[in-house]
């Protein structure tokens, strides 16, 4: 009995970082990320991305594959816009927004700025001591969660992983991150 009050008493001042990601998150007014995504669809891609941000917009642009570089989106509320040079393109994002390539750092940062995580943990990943917190959704019908690893000294993101029903349809590893607060 001692023993089972004595754990329970080691859990009380431990609370989770649930609060400090979400005001960090939510405060941050701009910034800029690079990030390498490999989604799977049935076929494996690799795409490396420049994304920046500014109050409800972002930018994301593909650095590689090289058949593609130098193509971007500008994201807002009122959809997305494909860019080529001087070429615009309105399009609309997969029906599941946030988890595509071109939006799934966006829908991250939304996600960290504004969700609860159903599960959070300390962990080593990508050689940096995290923060693994886990969001479970429901998007479009299906069953959608996302994994995010943060620097436990500056939340900056590491790595993530998004799954629909079950199955992994990316993977992401950040770098460069870069923030204003408000």
């Amino acid at each position: 009995m001692w023993v089972l009050l004595f754990a329970l008493g080691g859990c009380k001042g431990q609370e989770g970082p649930q609060q400090k990601v979400s005001e960090y998150y939510s405060s941050l007014t701009q910034g800029s990320v690079g990030v390498t995504v490999t989604a799977d669809s049935g076929v494996i891609m690799e795409y490396e991305l420049s994304v920046s941000w500014e109050g409800e917009e972002s930018q994301c642009t593909v650095v590689s594959p090289e058949e593609i570089a130098g193509v971007s989106c500008h994201i807002s509320q009122g959809g997305a816009t494909l860019q080529f040079e001087d070429v615009q393109l309105d399009t609309l994002l997969a029906p599941i927004r946030g988890f595509t390539p071109v939006d799934c750092t966006d829908g991250l940062l939304r996600t960290l700025a504004g969700a609860a995580p159903t599960q959070w943990g300390r962990e080593k990943k990508e050689g940096q001591e995290c923060i693994s917190l886990t969001y479970e959704m429901e998007a479009d019908g299906k069953k959608a969660v996302k994994q995010v690893w943060l620097r436990e000294d500056t939340l900056e993101p590491v790595c993530a992983r998004w799954f629909l029903e079950g199955d992994q349809i990316m993977h992401a590893v950040f770098s460069g991150f870069s923030a204003v607060q408000q």
